[in-house]
């Protein structure tokens, strides 16, 4: 993420507004900062991270902005679609994969997070998987296979997935109103590189 720095009259001011948004009162002039990146697929918000310097560690959270209105990102997909509902989100064929990785790395699962795998020698939890996931992972790996639908106005991706310390083979059909689906998925066998795929669960977000 390309963060930049805000000066310290408009960090201030973010952070005053902040306030008035959940969690707000955590943060203050005195010991925290406000920076901000650009996201290709919002015309007018961005995403902001609103560091407090006063606590050992420090900690950070993040929230998505118009410069007056602002929605903590807590895990949940409720305010990415509080911000799409507002008719900012613009998606094409040069931000959709943009769109995804973000929505899936501001959203938390029961059984942890959801990685669409882009690059599989460029993993955060590569050290987490088994040999046989790697293993099986870089004989089965395939580019993403990006299309759009023009009957349903959707975008279709078709590729890897890691979910829950799971390997999947799954389609994902993106809305143009930013609703994500999984749809014929496969999982990969965790025991031996060459077992067949078998169906695991299924969602929308």
């Amino acid at each position: 993420m390309d963060w930049q720095r805000l000066n310290r009259e408009k960090s201030h001011d973010i952070i005053g507004k902040v306030t008035h948004a959940s969690e707000g009162n955590l943060f203050s002039n005195r010991s925290s900062e406000a920076v901000c990146s650009s996201l290709p697929f919002y015309r007018n918000f961005l995403l902001y991270r609103i560091t407090n310097y006063a606590t050992l560690p420090s900690f950070s959270l993040d929230f998505l902005g118009d410069g007056n209105t602002f929605y903590l990102l807590d895990g949940s997909p409720d305010p990415i679609f509080m911000v799409n509902s507002r008719g900012d989100l613009r998606l094409n064929e040069g931000n959709i994969l943009s769109y995804v990785d973000f929505f899936l790395k501001y959203i938390t699962t029961e059984d942890g997070d959801i990685y669409l795998i882009q690059d599989p020698d460029n993993l955060p939890f590569l050290d987490s998987m088994s040999f046989e996931q790697q293993y099986a992972l870089k004989q089965r790996f395939a580019p993403l296979d990006l299309s759009y639908d023009a009957p349903s106005d959707s975008y279709k991706i078709r590729g890897d997935v890691y979910y829950g310390g799971t390997l999947l083979k799954a389609t994902l059909t993106i809305g143009m109103d930013g609703t994500i689906a999984f749809s014929d998925q496969s999982m990969l066998s965790q025991s031996a590189p060459n077992d067949s795929y078998v169906e695991p669960y299924r969602d929308t977000y």
